[in-house]
């Protein structure tokens, strides 16, 4: 009995097939964690090696400064004259500088010292958004953007303050009368706001916007270089806007060019005014101190002049 069930038991043969597949899919497995391996310190040593070569190259470039940048602006252009720009050389100068001063020269083909240029001179307050800053080749950086385009200057407390058309004020303050831009006096307060705060928004209060308003109307019809500048104080109290003629005597105009008054002239109407003061006189304050355009007829205060005493036109 103890021989036959000896006998009864077989050995169970062996699967070596399926010992071959799970050993073919082991190695499958590490052949991929080595090539991963491989692919991420090939990489790191071809960016290492990159950046060497970029460092190279700026150091070739600039021999007294290692990894040296050159940053090149698509600087704004004059409208009438192609390839020359409006802006001052101190303020290229400077903004070049800010530039160079945040790129990261130990790190080449990083996108982060991009970002943080076109972030920095994005508060500069000489753009509308942050700049496009682009890699253009070994040691050199492109800079272009949308450009704020100088407008007028505001006068507060005996300093003009560059703003653009849309009142976003501009990084130039200098004493009255040091730029060749028609100014806005009158407003009721300054932009207060320091840092790059300063430039994320329009000019506090209503007055340096109708001052723009107007000006850009008077730009479209010729008649800019009549024009010193805007006083809007009078508006800002209930009263008219006054012109300020190239020879410091007033015009007064009225009521924004937005807000038409109910018995005063319309905005094509005193601009038509204004031609034909300059066709009769040569000026629009016709040379006297005290022009009014904003009322039934045009009324000429004369008594700043030989003659004496006021007219109506």
């Amino acid at each position: 009995m103890a021989k036959q069930t000896r006998r009864s038991k077989k050995k169970t043969p062996r699967n070596w097939k399926g010992y071959g597949r799970i050993a073919l899919r082991c190695v499958s497995v590490l052949l991929l964690i080595v090539l991963a391996f491989s692919l991420v310190f090939g990489v790191g040593r071809l960016r290492t090696h990159a950046e060497g070569r970029l460092l190279l190259a700026g150091q070739n470039a600039a021999p007294d400064r290692v990894g040296a940048f050159t940053v090149s602006f698509a600087w704004p252009a004059l409208r009438n004259t192609p390839g020359e720009t409006w802006m001052r050389p101190e303020d290229m100068a400077s903004l070049t500088r800010v530039a160079e001063s945040v790129v990261r020269r130990d790190a080449p083909l990083s996108v982060v010292p991009l970002r943080a240029v076109s972030e920095t001179l994005g508060d500069t307050g000489w753009f509308d958004g942050d700049p496009v800053v682009r890699r253009v080749g070994p040691g050199r950086i492109d800079v272009d953007g949308d450009w704020r385009i100088p407008a007028a200057v505001v006068r507060w407390e005996g300093i003009d303050h560059l703003v653009s058309d849309a009142a976003m004020p501009m990084p130039v303050e200098v004493p009255a009368g040091g730029l060749n831009l028609p100014f806005i006096e009158g407003v009721y307060s300054g932009a207060v706001v320091r840092g790059a705060a300063r430039y994320a928004n329009p000019w506090p209060g209503p007055g340096v916007r109708v001052g723009l308003d107007l000006l850009g109307v008077i730009r479209s019809r010729g008649l800019g270089a009549e024009v010193s500048g805007i006083d809007v104080a009078g508006y800002l109290n209930g009263g008219p806007i006054e012109i300020v003629s190239a020879d410091g005597n007033r015009v007064v105009w009225g009521s924004p060019v937005d807000e038409w008054i109910p018995g005063e002239p319309t905005v094509n109407e005193k601009i038509a005014r204004l031609e034909q003061l300059i066709e009769r006189t040569g000026a629009i304050d016709a040379g006297q101190r005290r022009v009014e355009i904003h009322r039934a007829r045009v009324e000429i205060d004369r008594t700043g002049s030989l003659g004496g005493g006021t007219g109506s036109d």
